[in-house]
């Protein structure tokens, strides 16, 4: 409980000792001597507070830097198996449930797609299952915190799935999420819009990243995008990542779940791409539509990307984010789908020089980020 006590110890003289963590966790390694340019404090205060943090496990010796003539300086590092991490992904078709160690490396997943029948009871149900399944399978002591990215909108400060749209199955209004977690497990729970939280996920793992502006972009069923500004994510009034999709690309265009025509949604979703298919006579499914033989849906996947691809611009030109990156089946599986997304995004902005690529975590990036989430709230108050 050590660990625990440290994490959710709030007062003024813990928090110094919490930056002091926070810092050897970003460095991954570092020598006291780095800590004391960095804290000023006088040297008796940083030897009392880190030999204070190696008493609780929490850091550990690691080798020594590189000496400059003198005596070497011992490195720290923190301890992977302090604490635990559950980040936990809730798509339009699956849910994802992993386990990371304090370094943010897997232990264990697991996960379950979703049907007309998950009900948000019973989707919460197996949820809590599949986290005490790992808990139990990996003997975690202690689990620090649970965070949860989901589809919006939602009600960050609540707790409060609100109703997303196109799930299977009905009744997902409303759903108090975090307080229905928090009944079976006595850890801070969190939760966030999926697209924030890989976009944070990516952030933190990409040093390259670190003082820059991102834009993470998630095309499927949906279109979901977060943005991370000076390392903060930015957050719209109403908690949904889904926003963008409706973004108009096309005056008086296709007309659009919401109400309106013209949406990116309605060019660019799994949706609108299978009610193309059918409008050619092609057998409308996700395998016809990712193993593409049929030149017509060669066309209409080309003809999306267009699309997807001047959407794209459309958010560079008003965020004006260093890195873009994207994420989708169609994204990593079809590689002309995704340079040509590429290609008319960058004819159709005035920031030519940003980097546009893929994400590196793929199907994790959700649940790595709703982990750090959840960690980084310990160092918020």
């Amino acid at each position: 409980m050590l660990t625990r006590d440290f994490f959710n110890d709030v007062s003024e003289k813990n928090q110094v000792k919490k930056a002091l963590y926070k810092l050897i966790h970003k460095k991954d390694s570092i020598s006291k001597v780095e800590l004391l340019h960095r804290f000023h404090v006088p040297n008796t205060t940083m030897t009392r507070m880190v030999a204070e943090l190696v008493k609780r496990k929490l850091i550990r010796e690691c080798g020594v830097a590189e000496s400059n003539g003198g005596r070497p300086s011992v490195l720290y590092e923190v301890v992977p198996d302090a604490g635990y991490l559950v980040g936990v992904e809730i798509a339009r078709t699956h849910v994802g449930i992993m386990l990371f160690d304090l370094s943010f490396k897997p232990v264990g997943a697991d996960q379950f797609m979703i049907t007309n029948k998950h009900t948000p009871e019973l989707t919460i149900k197996l949820i809590i299952e599949g986290i005490e399944h790992l808990l139990t399978q990996y003997r975690v002591d202690p689990l620090l915190g649970i965070g949860i990215g989901a589809v919006g909108p939602i009600d960050r400060k609540n707790g409060v799935i609100i109703n997303p749209s196109a799930f299977p199955a009905k009744g997902w209004l409303n759903i108090p999420i975090v307080s229905m977690l928090k009944g079976h497990f006595d850890v801070p729970v969190v939760l966030n819009n999926g697209a924030n939280t890989a976009a944070l996920a990516e952030y933190h793992a990409n040093q390259s990243l670190q003082g820059e502006s991102l834009l993470y972009c998630i095309s499927g069923y949906g279109i979901r995008c977060g943005f991370i500004k000076e390392g903060q994510l930015f957050y719209n009034t109403q908690g949904a990542a889904s926003t963008f999709e409706h973004i108009t690309i096309q005056a008086d265009g296709r007309p659009c779940l919401c109400g309106n025509k013209g949406c990116l949604s309605s060019y660019v979703t799994f949706g609108a791409l299978f009610d193309r298919m059918k409008e050619k006579g092609i057998s409308a499914s996700l395998d016809q539509l990712l193993n593409r033989k049929d030149p017509a849906v060669k066309e209409i996947i080309l003809e999306s990307a267009r699309y997807y691809g001047i959407g794209i611009a459309n958010m560079i030109n008003a965020l004006h984010p260093d890195t873009v990156l994207l994420h989708g089946k169609l994204i990593y599986h079809d590689r002309k789908y995704y340079e040509e997304v590429v290609r008319v995004a960058r004819n159709h902005t005035c920031m030519k020089e940003i980097s546009i690529k893929k994400g590196s975590f793929g199907e994790k990036a959700t649940c790595l980020g709703a982990a750090i989430f959840v960690f980084d709230q310990f160092f918020n108050e």
